[in-house]
């Protein structure tokens, strides 16, 4: 229960990282945004695709790849178009 609460008052303070960093500048945005997006796709590779692998057969498996990378891919619109 404590390492939740650690991992929440570090997605807030994150949150707080960033409403500041939009008052500071496009210098300082771009910064931030490789590394909030380097975050979801690192958790995402090494913890839901082990799991993915494991727990589903192979049609399901590429399903919810394709899903993965379609989120990636959001973000990369997202970065290109804001």
């Amino acid at each position: 229960m404590l390492l939740q609460l650690l991992t929440a008052l570090a997605a807030v303070a994150g949150a707080a990282c960033s409403l500041v960093a939009e008052g500071c500048g496009a210098g300082a945005v771009s910064g931030v945004l490789p590394f909030t997006a380097g975050g979801f796709i690192y958790l995402g590779t090494v913890s839901v695709i082990p799991e993915i692998l494991r727990d589903s057969g192979p049609a399901q498996a590429l399903l919810q790849l394709l899903a993965l990378l379609a989120g990636v891919a959001m973000m990369l619109l997202i970065a290109h178009y804001e």
